[in-house]
């Protein structure tokens, strides 16, 4: 053995002393260290040991010669990627070729040029450490990208459970302003129900005059009966309304006649725009194309429009309080839903904030009505937007895709 290793390993294996005093006498003064063994043996028990960054191999030698030791070599992953530089005479072009075909990666011929020798091992021990250190970078590399699937695996995990508490929120703000819509309709609700109620309460009580009569007026009795029932009908069709718009739960996707949902926030709010003396106009085009949505929201976002419509025309003279719902085909597959008003109309520095969350010219308004139904709007693939009429007031429109199997 040589003197101390330096940062790379050469191991001489020849039979012939004198040819390993050659062999490290040319490779002195490399920037590598050199070991030496005499046999196959022994070259085996060395790499064991310590294993080496080239062996330089004697291909002919007694016992287990050069191919044989670069065969077990080969055959371990452990030394595998050992480089092996085979020594053969001039000569031998045979061993050169079994040498190669074995897995060595070259070959040197006795007797050997020194210059030659020691270029051919400092280029294969280069070699070696550009291997090793690409296959070091690519550990690196791979480790890096573990870390980074894990933080993105993280990220999509967080992003998910984000996405979701989002929905929920909005779910739960969307309800919120239903509700928050329909009580500001409480009053002239509870007006049109008392209408039905009091008359239930009226034809009840006619009803059980008429049968205490002696003889009982049955037949009249009958009638006032019938018209508690279709009192008590056009009660529970007012409380089911109230209950469709107050209902929580997941959006649906279902073929939507606009013009139905008009009419029906046009029943809804019919009896608070009476009370406030605003006229209620419906000019809803015939033969509409569906569109596909959900309907609970989007009659949430038109009774957005309508009350902030009435709300805008409170303070107009009785005969300048117009609301106009308005519907349209545009001809390309859109269809189109407005609400115009007689009001004030907004400030054009204001037309883009109306629709802020928590943005509101109400004094007692929450400013989330029309952030949440330009929400609802764009999650069904439409848009909605303000302008201010050419006279007074404002018009809101709201543009859907039609439904590509829904007719008029």
């Amino acid at each position: 053995m040589s003197t101390m290793r330096a940062s790379s390993l050469v191991l001489l294996v020849d039979d012939d002393p004198q040819s390993l005093k050659l062999l490290s006498d040319a490779l002195a003064g490399q920037p590598f260290a050199l070991a030496v063994a005499l046999d196959g043996e022994m070259a085996l028990r060395q790499i064991r040991r310590e294993e080496p960054d080239l062996v330089l191999l004697d291909a002919v030698m007694p016992g287990m010669d050069g191919f044989e030791v670069c065969r077990r070599l080969q055959a371990d992953p452990a030394t595998r990627d050992i480089p092996i530089i085979f020594m053969t005479s001039l000569a031998d072009t045979a061993s050169r070729v079994r040498g190669l075909e074995l897995g060595a990666v070259d070959y040197v011929t006795k007797p050997f040029v020194r210059a030659e020798l020691a270029a051919r091992v400092r280029a294969q021990i280069a070699v070696r450490a550009g291997a090793r250190a690409l296959a070091e970078k690519n550990a690196e590399l791979e480790r890096t990208a573990a870390e980074l699937a894990r933080a993105r695996d993280t990220l999509e995990a967080e992003v998910v459970r984000r996405t979701d508490e989002l929905m929920a929120t909005n779910q739960r703000l969307t309800h919120m302003n239903r509700v928050a819509a329909m009580s500001e309709l409480a009053a002239s609700i509870a007006h049109e129900l008392n209408q039905p109620l009091a008359a239930i309460l009226s034809n009840a009580q006619a009803a059980r005059r008429l049968l205490q009569k002696a003889p009982p007026d049955v037949a009249e009795a009958l009638a006032a009966l019938g018209d508690i029932v279709d009192d008590d009908r056009r009660a529970a069709t007012i409380i089911q309304r109230m209950r469709a718009m107050l209902k929580k739960g997941p959006p649906r996707t279902d073929e939507q006649d606009l013009n139905a949902l008009a009419r029906e926030v046009a029943r809804l709010v019919g009896n608070d725009a009476l009370l406030r003396g605003v006229t209620l106009r419906m000019d809803l085009a015939p033969g509409l194309p569906r569109v596909r949505g959900d309907g609970i929201q989007l009659q949430q976002v038109l009774l957005n429009l309508v009350v902030n419509a009435l709300d805008a025309v409170a303070d107009r003279p009785p005969e300048r309080r117009l609301v106009v719902v308005r519907t349209r085909g545009d001809g390309k597959a859109r269809v189109m839903l407005s609400v115009e008003d007689s009001g004030k109309g907004i400030a054009p520095a204001d037309m883009e904030r109306v629709f802020e969350a928590f943005y509101t010219t109400k004094a007692e308004g929450l400013g989330v009505g029309l952030a949440i139904s330009r929400s609802i709007v764009e999650a069904h693939g439409g848009r909605l937007s303000a302008e201010n009429n050419p006279g007074e007031g404002v018009t809101f429109r709201c543009q859907l895709p039609a439904s590509e199997e829904g007719g008029a």
